[in-house]
């Protein structure tokens, strides 16, 4: 186990240095490849053993790892997602954007390789999805926002999302407190961002909830709509495509937004 550690520490430290960051990420799949049960749990606390002092590029690639790790050792890796899904969780609160982009790509990863096992499907989605729903509960709007692309992701790639779960924790519920909401919500929100890669993806999660979570998204159509309108003539055209697309499948779905929502002031 000593000479695998480092092997790891090893490869992350080749992540800092762009002479030698390919090699490092080769080193580390290959390090993958080669795992059985008894590695994962020290690769991942190793892999995540990173903190604000490493270069954005270092954790950014540590996030993105864990979906190479669920993809090649799918069979092995269940017990470990709550750990998994609570460091993206906190990632979201960093600073660098790439950080908390590759955080919304992985869990979509985890997703997919994970929660579409027939006869856990169920459990292994609120272990996804409960995370997310309690992070849309703080302060911090980038967390907020951060979380509900996660769990739009988490939405699109779940074959047959649960919808009764997702109303058993966010609705029915005044909006004040309604997790639920606050996703939506931060969607929204995100459209409206000074940053064009942000409103890009805030456009595309409101489109992936609408081709994949019909129920889930209808309650809050015409609030979305709304949303994206406002920004139908974006300057930047791969900003103008998405929302276009996802305008398309969200007016395809029946649905309007509940009574309280239509009392909101919401863009």
């Amino acid at each position: 186990m000593d000479e695998l550690k480092q092997r790891v520490v090893f490869a992350l430290n080749k992540l800092a240095d762009n002479d030698t960051y390919q090699i490092g990420v080769e080193d580390l799949e290959k390090t993958i490849e080669c795992l059985n049960s008894d590695g994962v749990a020290p690769f991942l606390s190793w892999l995540l053993d990173t903190d604000s002092e490493q270069k954005s590029v270092v954790r950014k690639e540590c996030i993105r790892l864990m979906g190479v790790l669920v993809t090649i050792l799918e069979g092995i890796v269940g017990p470990h997602l709550g750990k998994m899904v609570a460091s993206i969780v906190k990632r979201l609160k960093e600073p660098d954007a790439v950080v908390r982009d590759a955080c919304v790509e992985t869990i979509g990863v985890l997703t997919s390789k994970l929660s579409n096992d027939q006869g856990e499907n169920d459990g292994i989605f609120v272990a996804l999805v409960k995370p997310l729903f309690e992070a849309l509960g703080e302060q911090n709007k980038q967390v907020q926002a951060g979380a509900a692309l996660c769990l739009a992701h988490v939405i699109d790639n779940t074959n047959d999302p649960p919808v009764s779960i997702l109303q058993r924790m966010g609705c029915p519920r005044p909006p004040a407190q309604s997790n639920l909401f606050s996703a939506m919500s931060s969607i929204q929100e995100a459209v409206k961002n000074s940053d064009w890669t942000t409103r890009k993806a805030a456009s595309l999660s409101l489109g992936e909830i609408a081709s994949s979570g019909g129920s889930f998204f209808s309650s809050f159509k015409s609030s979305c709509i709304r949303s994206l309108e406002s920004c139908r003539f974006d300057k930047v055209k791969p900003v103008r495509d998405t929302v276009l697309q996802a305008l398309h499948l969200g007016r395809s779905l029946p649905g309007h937004d509940p009574p309280y929502l239509q009392k909101l002031d919401l863009p």
